[in-house]
């Protein structure tokens, strides 16, 4: 599982040049289904497609993994995996 909450701002991923990334990523990793919890009560709000798909500090396409009750208190973080 990996913990979402409200930290300072993020990096992107910009070494990869022009790619689709989840693709790339789908293609060599598959997915692998896991829980999202908020970090400071460890609440199970949503459900990620594999680790790989984040990184810590990112902010971008956190929202699609998490329940929509939960989208609305964002913005939301990757702060640890």
């Amino acid at each position: 599982a990996w913990r979402a909450c409200f930290p300072q701002d993020s990096q992107g991923i910009c070494f990869l040049g022009q790619l689709d990334y989840d693709a790339f990523l789908r293609g060599h990793l598959g997915e692998r289904r896991g829980e999202v919890r908020e970090f400071e009560t460890g609440e199970i709000i949503g459900e990620h497609r594999g680790l790989w798909y984040h990184t810590v500090g990112q902010r971008r396409g956190v929202g699609p993994a998490l329940g929509p009750r939960h989208v609305s208190r964002g913005p939301w973080y990757v702060v640890r995996k």
